[in-house]
């Protein structure tokens, strides 16, 4: 049986997530879903997720989303339960299905590359992606977008995003750090040390000089 990379436990539901990478390749390894949700062309699909809802009395509902561009993991930072549904990164799309029907609300191609992750911004929100930095409103409407002069992310991957209560702070490949507010205007911009790399001393052995005879 597959087993789910992540599981959400809700007051009334069961949510579990599938990587589903090799669907298409080995469809003796997958599911089958009960509705598919394709973003761009399905046979180029980048990342394709099933999700399966089950409620308190064991009924199941399932869905397969895909999507092209860069391959999105499945984590807590690429998921939100929001307004009745689930709000979810797949490559360059982020989709918004019902709960428990996993019915399709919206979906918005969010970058042109990946979508890393998801968070809320007041009643929006706001996705880093591998190229852009976009806040979406509760529709999926794209409400404003920002590049930096490279990726936003770090060799190191390391505090690149962060959403504090009036800012946000987004660091590029360079280590160039931004400073946004909640309307896309950059307040500040500055340059960043890469994290030192930890030294680690090797142990020498001493060579006793003497021995009992």
């Amino acid at each position: 049986m597959k087993k789910p990379v992540e599981v959400l436990v809700l007051e009334k539901h069961t949510i579990k997530f599938y990587d589903e990478s090799r669907y298409s390749t080995d469809p003796s390894e997958s599911k089958t879903y009960d509705k598919t949700f394709i973003s761009g062309d399905k046979n180029y699909s980048a990342a394709l997720i099933g999700i399966e809802v089950t409620d308190d009395e064991g009924n199941t509902t399932s869905c397969l989303i895909g999507a092209e561009g860069g391959l999105t993991g499945i984590n807590g930072s690429t998921t939100l339960i929001s307004l009745g549904g689930i709000v979810i990164c797949c490559s360059d799309t982020v989709f918004k299905l019902t709960i428990p029907d996993l019915n399709l609300e919206w979906k918005t191609v969010a970058d042109p590359m990946t979508c890393f992750e998801i968070d809320y911004l007041d009643k929006d929100y706001i996705v880093h992606g591998e190229l852009l930095i976009t806040r979406l409103d509760k529709d999926g409407k794209i409400v404003w977008q920002n590049g930096g002069r490279d990726i936003w992310t770090t060799p190191e991957g390391i505090d690149v995003f962060t959403v504090y209560d009036d800012y946000i702070l987004a660091t590029d490949w360079d280590y160039n750090r931004y400073k946004f507010d909640f309307d896309g205007s950059i307040i500040e911009e500055y340059k960043v040390e890469p994290p030192k790399k930890e030294i680690t001393s090797q142990i020498t052995k001493t060579k006793k000089w003497w021995n009992f005879w």
